[in-house]
């Protein structure tokens, strides 16, 4: 990783390195790819934009289109345990022999 990513000219570099300096190279490493990441997500949300054909339904803000500041999900709280709720209720109608829709 140190030679690669943290762009280190060899390997006894990295061995002499102090730890400070590993973690300045890493804090760099990672601004630089997130700034990648920003450029991707601007030119895959102009092309999921470019093909909306209704003006007056707005599509997705670029945060809820490619989230990248470690949010992954959108799901609350509320939707979890309404998940599991209904995930249980399911087993028990499964094990009782009751017709399930699906």
């Amino acid at each position: 990783m140190a030679i690669g990513e943290l762009k280190c000219p060899s390997l006894d570099y990295v061995y002499r390195m102090t730890w400070a300096e590993f973690r300045i190279r890493l804090f760099s490493y990672r601004r630089q790819d997130k700034n990648e990441w920003y450029k991707v997500r601007e030119v895959s949300y102009q092309v999921y934009v470019s093909n909306w054909q209704d003006p007056k339904k707005k599509p997705l803000s670029k945060d809820r289109f490619m989230p990248l500041d470690g949010s992954k999900s959108g799901v609350t709280d509320a939707m979890k345990k309404r998940i599991k709720e209904v995930s249980e209720q399911y087993k028990i109608d499964v094990q009782n022999g009751r017709k399930v829709i699906s």
